[in-house]
């Protein structure tokens, strides 16, 4: 079964974790309290939020949430949530990752959309610019003056040019 379609015009979001993702010795006392937590994201991110999500700005957000050993990393559509484990991600800080991703994913898709309206704008112009060109090109007439007969006195023949001089 396939889920909606997303496009890249869609904010990012995780859809969930990849449980079997998780280590095989959850649940056992050979556990590991803290691990890696992959989950998966609605879409690939685009390299704007890659950068984001990875950056110290994720990190210091992070550590003032109270979770300052946790690490994100972004690998193809998932999100490798580091030095963390489920009670973590139940307990907030799934909400925490969430809203930073939502707020990533905002900005970026606030400079995209920036980016496309400039671009629509300069090719507006130019397209304006094309056809006040061709417009003017237009008005031009190579149509002789008929007010000027033979015979009426005016010379019939157009004047050599004078050589050019250095």
């Amino acid at each position: 079964m396939t889920g909606p379609s997303t496009t890249a015009d869609q904010h990012l979001a995780l859809t969930s974790v990849v449980a079997s993702g998780l280590p095989a010795s959850l649940g056992t006392d050979a556990a590991e309290r803290f691990y890696d937590v992959p989950a998966v994201f609605n879409r690939r991110p685009n390299p704007e939020e890659i950068a984001a999500l990875e950056g110290s700005g994720s990190h210091h957000l992070l550590q003032r949430a109270g979770y300052p050993d946790v690490t994100l990393a972004v690998h193809d559509r998932r999100l490798i949530i580091g030095n963390t484990n489920l009670g973590q991600l139940e307990r907030g800080l799934s909400t925490a990752i969430a809203n930073l991703v939502h707020q990533i994913s905002s900005n970026a898709l606030a400079t995209i959309r920036r980016s496309r309206a400039d671009a629509q704008t300069a090719q507006d112009a130019q397209l304006a610019r094309a056809q006040d060109t061709t417009r003017a090109a237009e008005r031009i007439h190579f149509t002789p003056d008929t007010s000027h007969t033979p015979g009426s006195g005016t010379p019939d023949k157009v004047a050599e040019p004078k050589p050019a001089t250095r």
